[in-house]
Order: C-alpha cells, then structure tokens, then sequence
C-alpha cells in the first residue's frame, strides 16, 4: 500500500489522531515515519486544520533535539506526513525498566529545555509533552516527537480551538491548560517538570481514581518535595522540579533557556562536589576494578544505567592525566555486541583496547537485545575487566 509515493512497510503505532507507519521513500531509498490521519477525522475539518498545521508548524523547525518533518500530503481520503525515522525507544519504556541518577536527570532536563526554548521561539507550544512523546537513540539523545496538537500563537488559530477544548495527557498537563485557559511555553516546561519529578520521585506528582480526581489535585494540591521521598535525590535538583511545578506559571521558570541554564548550575556544582570527594590517604587503588565488579551485580538485577563517583587523582594536572591510559578489557554475554565509548565505534566484543583515564560513557548495542549503558570513571593505569550479559528484548527459550 502506497500513500502518494510512499511504500508502507509496517505499522509502528497507533494514537489518538491516526497511525505511524515505517515506510520507504522510493525517490531517495530513505526510510521514514509516515504519520497518517485517522480518516473520521478528515470529516471534521477542524482536526484537518490541526493536522496541517502541525506540519506547517514542525517543517519550520530545525534541531537536534526535535524530529524532522520531509513532507505532507494527501491521499485515500485523508492526510499524511512525511518524517524522520528514529530508532531508539520511547521515554516511558526506560522509566519503567530504568532508575536515572541525578546527574542523568539534570542532562535530560537541559537538552528537552532547550528543545522547547527553540520551538517556543518559533511561536510554537508543543501542548503535549509526556515520555511517550521523547525518544532515546542508540546514542543517547533524546528526540522530541508528535507536535500532533501543537498549536502557533497566532489570531487565526485560536479561532479553529473551540474555547474549553482539552488537548493532551491528563497526568502531564498544566493547571492553565486543564482549565482550559490560554497556553504559552511556561505550559510545556510544567509538563517536563512533571516528568522530571516521575523519574526523581519514582512516582508521579499527581494521581486519582478518575479524570475529574486527577485535575482536581493539578489544580489544587502540592506534591511532596521528590527529594523528600527519594533521600538519592540532592535538595537543589528537587527544588529546581519544584519550581517547574508551581501552579503559578509566572513563578516557573519563564523560558526553556533560564529553565536549562539553572539546571546546567545545578550539574555543574554537583560534578564539584563529586570531584571535591578525594579517596582517604593510604585508600587502595582497587576503586576502578570495584566499580567494574559492582556494575555486574547492578546489571544482573537489571539495572541499566550506572554511575561512578568522579574521583580526582592528588597532585595529578588534566594533563596528566589525559596521557596516562588504562586497558580496557570488555566481553559480553552473547559475544558479538558493537561497542561504543564516548560516540566512538571500538569494534565487537571480546574487545580490549588503551582508553585514557576519567570519565567515559560506554555503550554495548546487539539486534534483539536491550542496549547496556554505563558511566565508568577509570581511575588506575592497567587492565580493567568488564564483563557484561546482555537483556533480551523478549523471551528467546532461555
């Protein structure tokens, strides 16, 4: 089946407003995501609208954080767009499966602020941010998706919303925009605060039995500092969740730049409190292969992303310790797995290699298998042995 020149491949999901599909342009041998309108909603012409002008609206829009849109048109009676394909997997798979650290929520925080500051300067409110809605790639990049009810500040669309009219995830929304009032940027960066406090808390800042509960408690009820709940949690990151959370949206932060400029503070003066927390004088060396023995234990009780305590060497300049190497010896169970270090393709395991000492991200990456990712601070000249098995995606007999 063919929508104008595209060639079906599978059906990737489906939602509120029509299906994704995994397709091929033909023209350039490019594989793509086409998103198609639900066809009872092409017989109100006020979702059509919607629907191009979120393509109007995307096809302005040009960043890394933020999927790309090709093309849109019509076909079989309904409406299609044309756009980036992406592999990875949806942010709310890795809550469920994953516990971030602190340093790993700040990152996340700032890269999806700052995907917002640029959209909202472009006149656009994304109205429905949630984790279904952020991808994580192979790399760790987070990618911004559906900006299906986006809606641009301008007169002419605020004549095609029917006043009241509520759009977007229950959970995740704005006390403005569950009441139904005008939104702007402050709205989105909200939603994001509430993911944030679900991936510190380890809960959402607001439940309820029924729709008319859980805005009832966005409207008027304050969560728990998360950082109260999860004593991992450093007060400062849980006021900076805080803050975006204030039912007052003239006391969030007011851009996703002031909103990713605090929390850059925040990383920064957490990464010098872990460089300030030096060994004990005559410690043993045995940190890095500790550190390699407890990532193990970690991933067998299914823990996927690690960290390690940044640990300066005395009397040691960044110079220094830029030249001294450590080997790193990594297997996997099953062999074969694609390792990467910092970005950087190594080869498949078993796989051994010099790798300068300090801070690295680590990624193993096999078909049919969950991606392993780990932050290990190598901090001893000499071999270093990891050893990590791989999680499979589904049961394969074992």
């Amino acid at each position: 089946m063919n929508y104008g020149r595209y060639e079906i491949i599978q059906e990737l999901g489906k939602g509120a407003m029509g299906v994704v599909y995994q397709a091929l342009d033909p023209q350039i041998n490019r594989t793509i995501a086409l998103k198609v309108l639900r066809e009872d909603r092409v017989t109100s012409e006020d979702f059509v609208q919607r629907f191009l002008k979120e393509a109007m609206a995307i096809g302005r829009l040009s960043h890394p954080n933020i999927v790309t849109i090709y093309d849109v048109g019509r076909d079989h009676g309904t409406v299609y767009l044309a756009m980036e394909f992406l592999e990875g997997r949806p942010f709310n798979d890795i809550i469920r499966e994953q516990t971030l650290n602190p340093e790993q929520i700040a990152a996340l925080a700032i890269q999806l602020a700052e995907s917002l500051d640029y959209a909202h300067k472009k006149g656009i409110v994304h109205r429905d941010i949630k984790p279904s809605n952020i991808m994580m790639t192979p790399d760790g990049k987070v990618k911004l998706t559906d900006f299906g009810i986006a809606r641009i500040e301008d007169a002419s669309m605020h004549q095609q919303t029917r006043a009241g009219e509520i759009l977007g995830t229950p959970v995740y929304m704005s006390p403005e925009q569950v009441m139904g009032q005008q939104l702007d940027g402050r709205s989105d960066l909200y939603s994001l605060g509430v993911i944030l406090y679900e991936l510190a808390a380890g809960s959402r800042p607001y439940s309820g039995e029924n729709l008319a509960s859980i805005f009832r408690a966005i409207t008027l009820d304050n969560p728990k500092d998360p950082a109260e709940i999860n004593p991992g949690i450093p007060s400062g990151l849980g006021k900076l969740i805080m803050k975006s959370l204030n039912k007052k949206a003239d006391e969030r932060f007011q851009t996703g730049a002031e909103m990713a400029s605090a929390f850059k503070d925040f990383l920064g003066s957490l990464q010098t409190v872990l460089r300030q927390d030096k060994p004990e004088p005559g410690a043993k060396p045995y940190t890095a292969i500790i550190s390699a023995i407890v990532l193990i234990l970690l991933l067998a009780a299914g823990g996927y992303f690690i960290s390690s305590r940044k640990n300066a060497s005395d009397g040691s300049s960044a110079v220094e310790q830029v030249l001294e190497l450590a080997s790193l010896r990594i297997e996997s169970m099953p062999v074969g797995a694609q390792v990467f270090v910092d970005g950087s393709f190594k080869g498949k395991t078993p796989q051994m290699f010099d790798i300068p000492l300090g801070k690295h991200e680590v990624r193993l990456s096999l078909p049919d298998y969950y991606d392993w990712e780990a932050q290990l601070q190598l901090e001893e000249k000499g071999e270093i042995p990891l050893f990590v098995r791989l999680v499979p995606t589904q049961d394969q007999g074992n």
